[in-house]
């Protein structure tokens, strides 16, 4: 008698762009009830693991999400001598290349393509990548992809759309594109329901120009905050910044021009995220009726964190610091006891092993790890023992600009990174530490060999990251930091 196999999980993967965790965009909230994503919160902040210390390797989209899908870091996306422009262009071999990325070295190697290898059907739903290949990538057999787009009138990508032809389409101007997405994917799902299947749901939300849906372009619940937070380190003066990396230390002190433009920012966010929260209630709503929810793995998260205002940058990200690194990570199905979190640190690197473990499917080489056993609360000591206590993070310059009307751009090219969150079990405790050179070119051209800035942060005293307190530190403490990061630079697969 031959055993019946094992029926395989769906797989639901949420990416929203820009949403902040440590200035109370997702979860937990910073406080009980004050949230732009309450069912979303109920759903899976209560009903789900939730990670204590989500990290992002690289604070900006296309690398970030390149990470994301392929489970590789930075260094072994790029290509010596290749993709030097900031947002766009091409390698020798004529593949797209954004933000320093070599699509190259992503699009064939995406978890789309291992996981439809392995019997899954794939759909991508909304942005992928910013400089987002027109042809599907191998393994997606439904695709309504862009970089972002518009979130008026919104384009896509099509492959294997229902009553869309593929190649491309562009939407009506009365077509809000986070509505545009959740419907599409909930119509594949319904085709595709009785197969297992894997749907990335990646809304623009809540990506600038921060335009709401117009059902809440005037929405602000009672009890939400005035104006956007303001933590100490909420426009320093320039003295107060001196000890920082260039970036920081010429930003301006806001004007009430900028002081508004940020709250007006932060309260749009708010109000777009409020349609994320609709289709992630939707879809799980959807797995219910479809009788699949306790089959299917809801996972959601965020390409990066945001700043507006800490260290008088008035919004965007592309920071080493904790408000731009640390995201959300938060997951519900099978096995997965409710209303638990986990705190083992680590990176969006973790997320494709993570689905393929729960996938029942063999990775490929990977730099992260699966994050399945703190998750369903499986470790055992060996596994528990092992695991990593720091992340690393990498960044390379974009290019030049400019928000709420500050004269400093929030980046300028000394703002290249390699850095280390250590955590309170490592042997420095935690802390934050950074190595920052000067370049424009990106991962293809730029070594870290010669350094020109250093920054070390107390995190446990300074959590806002306004100290830093690299030059008081010890000789040997600054050689086995630095030593440490560039073995994390050298990282590939089973390192």
């Amino acid at each position: 008698m031959v055993a019946a196999e094992a029926v395989k999980p769906n797989i639901i993967f949420f990416l929203t762009d820009d949403q902040d965790q440590l200035l109370g965009g997702s979860m937990p909230p910073s406080s009980p009830g004050v949230t732009p994503i309450p069912k979303t919160q109920k759903i899976l902040g209560e009903g789900g693991a939730v990670a204590e210390n989500m990290y992002i390797h690289t604070p900006i989209c296309c690398p970030s999400r390149s990470e994301t899908f392929t489970g590789r870091y930075l260094h072994n996306l790029a290509r010596e001598g290749q993709c030097p422009e900031g947002y766009s262009g091409k390698d020798d071999d004529g593949n797209l290349c954004c933000m320093h990325v070599d699509e190259g070295l992503v699009n064939n190697y995406t978890m789309a393509k291992t996981l439809s290898d392995a019997g899954y059907k794939v759909g991508m739903f909304g942005k992928y990548l910013n400089n987002c290949p027109p042809d599907a990538p191998p393994g997606f057999d439904a695709y309504l992809a862009n970089g972002g787009g518009n979130y008026y009138s919104p384009q896509f990508f099509t492959k294997g759309i229902t009553g869309l032809p593929d190649g491309s389409v562009t939407f009506n101007k009365t077509d809000y594109t986070t509505a545009v997405v959740g419907n599409y994917s909930n119509a594949w799902i319904k085709e595709v329901k009785d197969d297992p299947f894997v749907a990335f749901i990646n809304p623009k939300a809540c990506h600038e120009p921060f335009t709401p849906a117009p059902w809440y372009k005037d929405t602000w619940e009672e009890g939400w905050p005035a104006q956007a937070p303001r933590p100490p380190s909420w426009n320093m003066t320039k003295e107060q910044r001196a000890d920082h990396h260039p970036t920081i230390a010429n930003q301006d002190v806001f004007t009430e021009q900028t002081a508004q433009c940020i709250d007006d920012t932060f309260k749009n966010r708010w109000r777009t995220l409020l349609s994320v929260d609709d289709v992630i209630s939707a879809t799980h709503q959807l797995c219910v009726d479809l009788g699949i929810e306790e089959r299917t793995y809801f996972i959601y998260s965020s390409d990066h964190g945001y700043q507006l205002g800490e260290l008088n940058l008035s919004m965007d990200k592309r920071n080493v610091y904790e408000f731009d690194i640390k995201i959300h990570l938060a997951v519900r199905g099978p096995g997965i006891p409710a209303g638990t979190t986990f705190s083992q640190p680590a990176t969006n690197v973790d997320i494709a092993p993570t689905i393929f473990e729960l996938a029942g499917v063999q990775a490929p080489q990977v730099d992260g790890r699966s994050l399945v056993p703190f998750i369903k609360k499986t470790a055992d000591e060996a596994t528990t023992a092992g695991w990593r206590n720091a992340t690393y993070h990498e960044y390379y310059y974009v290019g030049i600009d400019n928000k709420c009307g500050q004269d400093h751009p929030i980046e300028s090219p000394d703002n290249n990174f390699i850095a280390v969150r250590y955590q309170s079990n490592s042997k420095f405790g935690n802390i934050l530490y950074a190595e920052f050179t000067t370049g424009e070119k990106g991962p293809g051209f730029i070594a870290f060999d010669t350094i020109n800035f250093y920054e070390l942060y107390d995190m446990d005293k300074d959590p806002w990251q306004m100290t830093n307190i690299y030059n008081s530190t010890t000789q040997e403490m600054k050689d086995a930091l630095h030593n440490d990061v560039h073995q994390w630079l050298q990282c590939k697969g089973g390192d």
